[in-house]
């Protein structure tokens, strides 16, 4: 929970939501992800990172991760982008750094990423890696809202019940 004291709802961060990519053909082995991955493969980059992230067929390496999701974050995977986000709010594999984290969730936010949606519209509501904006927390939560997150609904409503940003 990342509520400040003088704010009356309880915002939170979704945090990191890592899962392959439905659908997408699986190689068999770490090597063809790598070997994907190493030429450019945005799917194969993300994936790379969500193993290293979780320890899976490789050895938890959260800075290897911040690597693999920044590859496919830079082509514009709103996943990557989104997880690259949450590694700077939690300060693993990167300095905590709350203004980059803005910048990540901005744009898998822009995208259409809900997840993002939501972790951007706290951020602006707890003045987090930006100025406070109770105006722009409600755009980031409604977006959200409308795509079924339903703790952006609540926030969305606590907002709407404490004229805040309305």
């Amino acid at each position: 929970m990342i509520a400040t004291p003088t704010r009356a709802l309880p915002f939170l961060l979704i945090l990191i939501a890592c899962l392959a990519v439905p659908g997408w053909p699986q190689p068999e082995t770490i090597a063809e992800w790598r070997a994907r991955a190493e030429q450019g493969d945005a799917i194969a980059q993300y994936n790379l990172g969500v193993m290293y992230t979780k320890g899976e067929g490789v050895p938890q390496d959260d800075g290897e991760a911040v690597r693999w999701y920044r590859k496919a974050a830079q082509q514009g995977f709103s996943q990557a982008q989104y997880n690259l986000g949450v590694m700077y709010t939690k300060g693993e594999g990167v300095p905590q750094d709350d203004g980059e984290a803005v910048r990540w969730y901005r744009r898998a936010a822009a995208q259409g990423f809900a997840k993002a949606q939501f972790n951007l519209a706290v951020m602006y509501a707890n003045g987090e890696g930006v100025a406070q904006d109770d105006g722009e927390a409600v755009k980031w939560f409604r977006k959200a809202a409308q795509q079924g997150v339903a703790l952006a609904q609540y926030n969305l409503g606590g907002m709407y019940a404490n004229g805040e940003g309305v």
